[in-house]
Order: C-alpha cells, then structure tokens, then sequence
C-alpha cells in the first residue's frame, strides 16, 4: 500500500468519526425530551439587563400543573394554557444572564404526586452584553 492509500484511509476514519460524534451531541439533546408537545422561546436572545424571558407551549397537558426552570430555578408552576405567553421573571436568578454558555429553560409535568415525569422538554436561550 503506498503512503497516499494509507493517508486516504486515515483520512476517511477520522471524517466518519468526527460525523458519528458530532450526530451523537445533537441525538444526546434531543432525547432528554419526553411527552407530547412543544415549548417555543419567544425571547431566544435577551441582553445582560434583560430580567424577562417569553414562552409559548403548543400541545402540552393543559389539565396538568406545569414546572417552568430557568438555569435550574423554579420560576413558575401552573397549569398551562396552549397557545398563551408567559413572562418569566429572572431577575433574581444568579445563573441565567451567563453569556459563557446558553442557559436552559426546561418545562416539566409530573404523572401524579409522586413525581414521575411525563413530559419534560427544555430550550436554551443567548445572552448578549
């Protein structure tokens, strides 16, 4: 084998490494979510002073009571209406302006008073300075 085959074929070992592990981040997000339905953020990028955040769920149990968390903070917990924005308050949570990476707001529902989690979908946000 001369030395060009063999660098073609490192070559192509490393590109479908790099392919298979970039995919395998994107497949790691994505399989957090449970349930049915959908949160959208209203406010995908707010500024260092910004103390609000929007959402809008779509499809979501509106007979279940709903946890909202902003950078791992409880900031609200109702039953939801599909459809509906809500402001998030979040002036007060420590984590939730960092602009070293995108802070996450996660919804959760439970099945019943023990917790078990029936529906959990989470979307990150930017901060700009």
């Amino acid at each position: 084998m001369e030395l060009r085959d063999v660098m073609k074929q490192k070559l192509a070992v490393l590109l479908f490494t790099g392919i298979i592990l970039s995919g395998c981040s994107t497949i790691a997000e994505n399989s957090l979510e449970s349930g049915k339905g959908s949160m959208e953020l209203l406010t995908p990028t707010i500024t260092a002073k910004d103390n609000e955040l929007e959402i809008k769920t779509k499809g979501i149990d509106e007979n279940k009571v709903t946890f909202i968390y902003v950078a791992n903070k409880k900031v609200l917990e109702q039953k939801l209406k599909n459809g509906e924005s809500y402001k998030l308050n979040i002036k007060d949570i420590e984590h939730a302006h960092r602009t070293d990476y995108k802070p996450k707001v996660q919804l959760l529902q439970t099945k019943d008073d023990d917790g078990e989690i029936v529906t959990f979908k989470q979307v990150r946000y930017t901060v700009k300075n």
